[in-house]
C-alpha cells in the first residue's frame, strides 16, 4: 500500500471519528489532495468498516 493511501485512510478515520460523513470527507479531502485523490465510495466502504468497530487503516492480506 503506497503511504499516500495509508494517509489518506488516516484521514477519513479523523472525518468518521469527527461525526462527518463520507461524501463531506471525500470532498475535503480532495479539495486538499485534487479530484481523484479518494472517491466517495471508497470512503463509503471504510466508514463502513468503521461503523463495524474495524479502525484497521491497513490493507487486508489477499489469498
Amino acid at each position: 500500500m503506497s503511504e499516500e493511501k495509508e494517509e489518506i485512510r488516516y484521514i477519513l478515520k479523523f472525518y468518521f471519528k469527527k461525526g462527518k460523513n463520507a461524501t463531506q470527507a471525500a470532498k475535503k479531502i480532495c479539495d486538499v489532495y485534487g479530484h481523484d485523490a479518494v472517491s466517495i465510495r471508497v470512503a463509503q466502504i471504510w466508514f463502513k468498516r468503521f461503523q463495524s468497530g474495524n479502525f484497521n487503516v491497513k490493507d487486508t492480506p489477499r489469498s
